[in-house]
Protein backbone atom coordinates (compact mmCIF):
# COMPACT_ATOMS: atom_id res chain seq x y z
CA UNK A 1 0.00 0.00 0.00
CA UNK A 2 1.49 3.39 -1.14
CA UNK A 3 1.85 6.67 1.03
CA UNK A 4 -0.98 8.61 0.62
CA UNK A 5 -0.54 12.51 -0.85
CA UNK A 6 -1.81 15.69 0.46
CA UNK A 7 -4.63 15.76 -2.25
CA UNK A 8 -5.96 12.20 -0.92
CA UNK A 9 -6.26 12.88 2.37
CA UNK A 10 -8.47 15.55 1.66
CA UNK A 11 -10.52 13.53 -0.43
CA UNK A 12 -10.59 10.81 2.20
CA UNK A 13 -11.31 13.13 4.79
CA UNK A 14 -14.21 14.90 2.43
CA UNK A 15 -16.04 11.13 2.15
CA UNK A 16 -15.98 10.74 6.30
CA UNK A 17 -17.91 13.21 6.23
CA UNK A 18 -20.71 12.18 3.36
CA UNK A 19 -23.80 10.91 5.69
CA UNK A 20 -24.30 6.98 4.54
CA UNK A 21 -26.53 4.15 5.73
CA UNK A 22 -23.57 1.78 4.36
CA UNK A 23 -20.92 0.04 6.66
CA UNK A 24 -18.51 0.74 4.76
CA UNK A 25 -17.47 3.12 1.50
CA UNK A 26 -14.98 2.32 -1.04
CA UNK A 27 -13.30 4.76 -2.30
CA UNK A 28 -10.39 4.13 -5.26
CA UNK A 29 -7.68 6.19 -4.79
CA UNK A 30 -5.69 6.19 -8.25
CA UNK A 31 -4.88 1.94 -8.26
CA UNK A 32 -5.47 1.91 -4.55
CA UNK A 33 -8.55 0.63 -2.61
CA UNK A 34 -9.52 1.20 1.26
CA UNK A 35 -12.36 -0.02 3.00
CA UNK A 36 -13.53 2.73 5.52
CA UNK A 37 -15.66 1.32 8.41
CA UNK A 38 -18.74 3.88 9.38
CA UNK A 39 -20.19 2.12 12.26
CA UNK A 40 -19.16 5.09 14.67
CA UNK A 41 -20.47 7.78 12.11
CA UNK A 42 -23.98 6.45 11.63
CA UNK A 43 -26.04 3.34 12.66
CA UNK A 44 -27.54 1.23 9.46
CA UNK A 45 -31.33 2.90 8.51
CA UNK A 46 -30.64 5.67 10.84
CA UNK A 47 -30.64 9.30 9.73
CA UNK A 48 -28.16 11.10 10.53
CA UNK A 49 -30.09 14.52 10.26
CA UNK A 50 -31.57 15.58 14.39
CA UNK A 51 -34.62 18.04 13.46
CA UNK A 52 -36.62 18.50 9.95
CA UNK A 53 -38.31 21.49 8.74
CA UNK A 54 -41.29 21.84 6.42
CA UNK A 55 -43.79 24.25 5.24
CA UNK A 56 -46.96 24.90 2.83
CA UNK A 57 -48.15 27.76 1.52
CA UNK A 58 -52.08 28.15 0.16
CA UNK A 59 -53.78 30.95 -1.03
CA UNK A 60 -57.37 31.48 -2.51
CA UNK A 61 -59.50 34.80 -3.79
CA UNK A 62 -63.05 34.09 -3.92
CA UNK A 63 -65.98 36.32 -4.94
CA UNK A 64 -69.67 36.08 -4.37
CA UNK A 65 -72.67 37.91 -5.47
CA UNK A 66 -76.25 38.59 -4.36
CA UNK A 67 -78.71 40.42 -6.77
CA UNK A 68 -82.48 40.38 -5.88
CA UNK A 69 -85.28 42.40 -7.49
CA UNK A 70 -88.33 44.13 -6.01
CA UNK A 71 -86.99 42.94 -2.67
CA UNK A 72 -88.92 44.25 -0.31
CA UNK A 73 -87.52 43.07 3.70
CA UNK A 74 -84.16 44.98 3.24
CA UNK A 75 -82.00 47.97 1.75
CA UNK A 76 -79.04 47.21 0.18
CA UNK A 77 -79.41 44.24 -0.30
CA UNK A 78 -77.68 43.72 -3.90
CA UNK A 79 -73.99 43.50 -2.81
CA UNK A 80 -71.04 41.42 -4.61
CA UNK A 81 -68.21 40.04 -1.56
CA UNK A 82 -64.80 39.37 -1.73
CA UNK A 83 -62.72 36.97 0.27
CA UNK A 84 -58.75 36.96 -0.03
CA UNK A 85 -57.58 33.64 2.63
CA UNK A 86 -53.72 33.55 2.83
CA UNK A 87 -52.45 30.50 5.16
CA UNK A 88 -48.77 30.13 5.55
CA UNK A 89 -47.73 27.03 7.79
CA UNK A 90 -44.01 25.71 9.24
CA UNK A 91 -42.67 23.05 11.19
CA UNK A 92 -39.33 22.63 12.84
CA UNK A 93 -39.14 19.14 14.69
CA UNK A 94 -37.30 15.47 15.36
CA UNK A 95 -38.75 12.39 15.33
CA UNK A 96 -39.29 11.44 19.02
CA UNK A 97 -39.25 14.65 21.40
CA UNK A 98 -39.78 18.43 20.47
CA UNK A 99 -41.61 20.16 17.74
CA UNK A 100 -42.19 23.91 17.15
CA UNK A 101 -45.29 25.21 15.06
CA UNK A 102 -45.96 28.27 12.91
CA UNK A 103 -49.37 29.32 11.70
CA UNK A 104 -49.90 32.20 10.08
CA UNK A 105 -53.78 33.06 8.60
CA UNK A 106 -54.47 36.77 6.57
CA UNK A 107 -58.70 36.66 6.16
CA UNK A 108 -59.91 39.98 4.24
CA UNK A 109 -63.62 40.57 3.36
CA UNK A 110 -65.00 43.40 1.05
CA UNK A 111 -68.17 43.94 0.59
CA UNK A 112 -69.61 46.41 -1.78
CA UNK A 113 -73.05 47.21 -1.76
CA UNK A 114 -74.05 48.91 -5.31
CA UNK A 115 -76.07 51.98 -4.14
CA UNK A 116 -74.74 52.40 -1.03
CA UNK A 117 -71.53 52.01 0.38
CA UNK A 118 -68.22 49.90 0.24
CA UNK A 119 -67.12 48.37 3.60
CA UNK A 120 -64.49 45.61 4.96
CA UNK A 121 -66.60 42.79 6.52
CA UNK A 122 -64.31 40.79 7.43
CA UNK A 123 -60.37 41.59 8.63
CA UNK A 124 -58.61 38.73 10.68
CA UNK A 125 -54.56 37.75 10.99
CA UNK A 126 -53.94 35.23 13.21
CA UNK A 127 -50.49 34.12 14.30
CA UNK A 128 -50.21 30.63 16.81
CA UNK A 129 -46.99 28.80 17.45
CA UNK A 130 -46.84 26.00 19.64
CA UNK A 131 -43.92 24.76 20.83
CA UNK A 132 -44.41 21.13 22.14
CA UNK A 133 -42.18 18.20 23.77
CA UNK A 134 -44.14 14.64 23.67
CA UNK A 135 -44.61 12.45 26.41
CA UNK A 136 -46.33 9.32 25.16
CA UNK A 137 -48.05 9.16 21.79
CA UNK A 138 -50.72 11.47 22.23
CA UNK A 139 -49.76 13.72 25.04
CA UNK A 140 -47.31 16.79 25.08
CA UNK A 141 -46.44 19.64 27.36
CA UNK A 142 -47.47 22.41 25.38
CA UNK A 143 -46.09 26.23 25.34
CA UNK A 144 -49.06 28.23 23.12
CA UNK A 145 -49.01 31.44 22.03
CA UNK A 146 -52.09 33.12 19.95
CA UNK A 147 -51.58 36.70 18.42
CA UNK A 148 -54.26 38.24 16.59
CA UNK A 149 -54.76 41.45 15.23
CA UNK A 150 -56.21 43.86 12.61
CA UNK A 151 -54.74 45.69 9.57
CA UNK A 152 -57.29 47.33 7.89
CA UNK A 153 -59.64 50.67 9.50
CA UNK A 154 -63.23 48.86 10.69
CA UNK A 155 -66.41 50.56 11.13
CA UNK A 156 -69.77 49.81 12.68
CA UNK A 157 -73.01 50.72 10.61
CA UNK A 158 -76.66 52.14 11.55
CA UNK A 159 -79.34 52.90 9.29
CA UNK A 160 -81.82 55.88 10.65
CA UNK A 161 -84.41 54.49 8.82
CA UNK A 162 -84.36 56.75 6.09
CA UNK A 163 -82.41 55.11 3.52
CA UNK A 164 -78.66 57.25 4.99
CA UNK A 165 -76.31 55.15 6.86
CA UNK A 166 -73.41 56.07 9.27
CA UNK A 167 -70.51 54.67 10.27
CA UNK A 168 -68.27 55.22 13.36
CA UNK A 169 -64.76 53.75 13.66
CA UNK A 170 -64.48 50.55 15.39
CA UNK A 171 -61.17 48.95 14.29
CA UNK A 172 -57.22 50.31 12.59
CA UNK A 173 -54.41 48.74 12.50
CA UNK A 174 -52.99 46.87 15.22
CA UNK A 175 -56.48 48.10 17.31
CA UNK A 176 -57.12 46.19 18.90
CA UNK A 177 -54.13 43.62 19.21
CA UNK A 178 -54.75 40.62 21.22
CA UNK A 179 -51.84 38.11 22.65
CA UNK A 180 -53.38 34.98 24.17
CA UNK A 181 -49.96 32.92 25.76
CA UNK A 182 -49.90 29.45 28.19
CA UNK A 183 -48.61 26.71 29.13
CA UNK A 184 -50.25 23.45 29.88
CA UNK A 185 -51.06 19.83 28.43
CA UNK A 186 -52.03 19.13 24.86
CA UNK A 187 -53.81 16.08 23.67
CA UNK A 188 -53.36 15.80 19.76
CA UNK A 189 -54.99 13.22 17.51
CA UNK A 190 -52.94 12.54 14.19
CA UNK A 191 -54.16 14.53 11.43
CA UNK A 192 -57.32 15.64 12.89
CA UNK A 193 -57.28 17.63 15.66
CA UNK A 194 -55.10 19.22 18.72
CA UNK A 195 -56.36 20.33 22.52
CA UNK A 196 -54.69 22.30 24.23
CA UNK A 197 -55.72 23.10 28.21
CA UNK A 198 -53.66 26.33 29.44
CA UNK A 199 -53.47 25.70 33.50
CA UNK A 200 -51.73 28.99 33.57
CA UNK A 201 -52.21 31.69 30.79
CA UNK A 202 -52.56 35.11 30.51
CA UNK A 203 -54.03 38.13 27.67
CA UNK A 204 -52.43 41.21 26.87
CA UNK A 205 -55.17 43.82 24.75
CA UNK A 206 -53.34 46.25 23.46
CA UNK A 207 -55.49 49.48 21.49
CA UNK A 208 -52.63 51.25 18.99
CA UNK A 209 -54.86 53.67 18.17
CA UNK A 210 -56.62 55.09 20.45
CA UNK A 211 -57.72 58.31 19.05
CA UNK A 212 -59.31 56.92 16.79
CA UNK A 213 -61.96 55.20 18.79
CA UNK A 214 -62.65 57.95 21.11
CA UNK A 215 -65.27 59.23 18.37
CA UNK A 216 -67.65 56.12 18.66
CA UNK A 217 -68.59 57.39 22.45
CA UNK A 218 -67.31 54.30 24.35
CA UNK A 219 -65.93 54.13 27.90
CA UNK A 220 -63.89 51.35 27.25
CA UNK A 221 -62.02 49.95 23.96
CA UNK A 222 -62.59 45.83 23.65
CA UNK A 223 -61.84 45.84 27.55
CA UNK A 224 -59.70 48.41 27.69
CA UNK A 225 -60.48 51.58 30.00
CA UNK A 226 -60.73 54.58 27.82
CA UNK A 227 -57.73 56.09 30.11
CA UNK A 228 -55.45 53.57 29.30
CA UNK A 229 -53.70 52.18 26.38
CA UNK A 230 -53.64 47.99 27.60
CA UNK A 231 -55.08 45.85 29.41
CA UNK A 232 -52.97 42.57 31.26
CA UNK A 233 -55.35 39.82 32.07
CA UNK A 234 -54.44 36.17 33.68
CA UNK A 235 -56.47 33.20 33.81
CA UNK A 236 -57.34 29.74 32.27
CA UNK A 237 -57.51 29.05 28.54
CA UNK A 238 -58.37 25.70 25.87
CA UNK A 239 -57.12 25.95 22.39
CA UNK A 240 -58.74 23.74 19.42
CA UNK A 241 -57.55 22.95 16.42
CA UNK A 242 -58.50 20.71 13.63
CA UNK A 243 -56.82 20.53 10.39
CA UNK A 244 -58.96 17.90 8.36
CA UNK A 245 -58.68 17.02 4.70
CA UNK A 246 -61.39 15.65 3.51
CA UNK A 247 -60.30 13.31 1.18
CA UNK A 248 -59.01 14.69 -2.14
CA UNK A 249 -62.26 16.97 -2.71
CA UNK A 250 -61.87 19.35 0.10
CA UNK A 251 -60.32 20.62 3.95
CA UNK A 252 -62.15 21.36 7.32
CA UNK A 253 -60.44 23.92 9.62
CA UNK A 254 -61.60 25.16 12.85
CA UNK A 255 -59.96 26.81 15.61
CA UNK A 256 -61.77 27.95 19.10
CA UNK A 257 -59.87 29.49 21.88
CA UNK A 258 -61.72 29.98 25.20
CA UNK A 259 -59.76 32.65 27.66
CA UNK A 260 -61.40 32.66 31.30
CA UNK A 261 -59.96 36.07 33.10
CA UNK A 262 -60.34 34.48 37.34
CA UNK A 263 -63.00 37.64 37.58
CA UNK A 264 -64.75 38.06 34.37
CA UNK A 265 -66.98 35.54 32.21
CA UNK A 266 -65.54 33.53 28.99
CA UNK A 267 -64.33 35.35 25.94
CA UNK A 268 -65.23 32.88 22.83
CA UNK A 269 -63.43 33.08 19.52
CA UNK A 270 -64.50 30.14 17.09
CA UNK A 271 -63.49 30.30 13.06
CA UNK A 272 -64.81 27.57 10.91
CA UNK A 273 -63.68 27.03 7.97
CA UNK A 274 -64.64 24.54 4.90
CA UNK A 275 -63.37 24.83 1.42
CA UNK A 276 -65.12 22.46 -1.43
CA UNK A 277 -62.72 21.77 -4.33
CA UNK A 278 -64.24 22.10 -7.87
CA UNK A 279 -61.25 21.29 -9.60
CA UNK A 280 -57.58 22.46 -9.42
CA UNK A 281 -57.83 25.92 -9.34
CA UNK A 282 -61.54 26.50 -8.62
CA UNK A 283 -62.85 26.58 -4.70
CA UNK A 284 -65.72 27.16 -2.52
CA UNK A 285 -65.65 28.19 0.20
CA UNK A 286 -67.90 28.24 4.01
CA UNK A 287 -66.25 30.50 6.15
CA UNK A 288 -68.03 31.46 9.99
CA UNK A 289 -66.70 32.90 12.69
CA UNK A 290 -68.31 33.42 16.19
CA UNK A 291 -67.60 36.06 18.67
CA UNK A 292 -68.44 36.44 22.48
CA UNK A 293 -66.74 39.41 24.26
CA UNK A 294 -68.48 40.88 27.15
CA UNK A 295 -66.51 43.94 27.43
CA UNK A 296 -67.50 44.14 23.29
CA UNK A 297 -71.44 42.97 23.60
CA UNK A 298 -73.70 40.55 25.51
CA UNK A 299 -74.72 38.73 22.95
CA UNK A 300 -73.49 36.20 20.54
CA UNK A 301 -71.79 37.54 17.16
CA UNK A 302 -71.90 35.68 14.69
CA UNK A 303 -70.72 36.28 10.86
CA UNK A 304 -71.34 33.82 7.91
CA UNK A 305 -69.45 34.15 3.89
CA UNK A 306 -70.40 32.03 1.41
CA UNK A 307 -67.90 32.48 -1.52
CA UNK A 308 -66.70 30.64 -4.68
CA UNK A 309 -63.32 31.49 -6.28
CA UNK A 310 -59.57 30.66 -7.42
CA UNK A 311 -57.44 28.47 -4.84
CA UNK A 312 -53.35 27.60 -5.30
CA UNK A 313 -51.71 25.39 -2.71
CA UNK A 314 -47.74 25.55 -2.95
Amino acid sequence: MGVLKRGDCLLLLFALFLPVSLSGQYLVLKDTILLVPLSKLAEPEKSVINFRFTQAMEYSLTASNLLLSNWQQTENSNQFTFLQNFKYSAQLFDDHFFKITNIFLHNLGIQIFFDSLTKIAFDDNTLDTRIEFKFGRSVNLTFLSNLSTRFFNGYDYQSDGSGSVTRTPASSFLTPLIWTFSGGIGIQVPRFLMLNFGLSAARLTWIRNKKRLESSGRTDFFGVPKEKDHLFEFGLSMHLLVDKNLGNWGNWNCDVLIFKNYNKPVDLVLKNLIGIKINKFIKTCVQTRLIYEEDVSKTLQMENLISIGFNIRL
